[in-house]
């Protein structure tokens, strides 16, 4: 029979690999983009049809378009990959905790409510 803190963790683990499958999908029907940087805004273009997908506004368009270039449809159905197999491939609560915590910031999870005593 397993403990409290090993069935959490086991439930914990089962919940992040859901999670992953989401992002996975998530990602999967993302269309491929490029960056068009020759008119006076930075434009994603879908690579499937050649149209507009978003176009960045402001001092942080260009912060902006290095990132949503770096997370593109390959990248992230490799970080869900990774995130499905960590679980699986540790017992260290830590890691699962912080993996967890990634989707809670993603907002694929809700955040853990903590009780502080005053």
């Amino acid at each position: 029979m397993d403990t409290p803190r090993a069935e959490r963790d086991r439930k914990t683990r089962r919940r992040i690999g859901e999670l992953a499958d989401e992002w996975r999908r998530t990602a999967s029907a993302l269309p491929f983009w490029n960056i068009d940087d020759t008119g006076p805004e930075l434009v994603l273009i879908g690579d499937d049809l050649g149209q507009p997908v978003a176009t960045l506004h402001g001092m942080w368009a260009p912060n902006v378009a290095r990132y949503v270039t770096a997370m593109n449809k390959h990248a992230g159905v490799a970080l869900a990959e990774l995130l499905w197999r960590i679980p699986s491939s540790t017992n260290n609560s830590d890691i699962t905790r912080a993996t967890l915590r990634l989707f809670q910031a993603m907002g694929l999870e809700e955040p853990t409510e903590r009780h502080r005593p005053r």
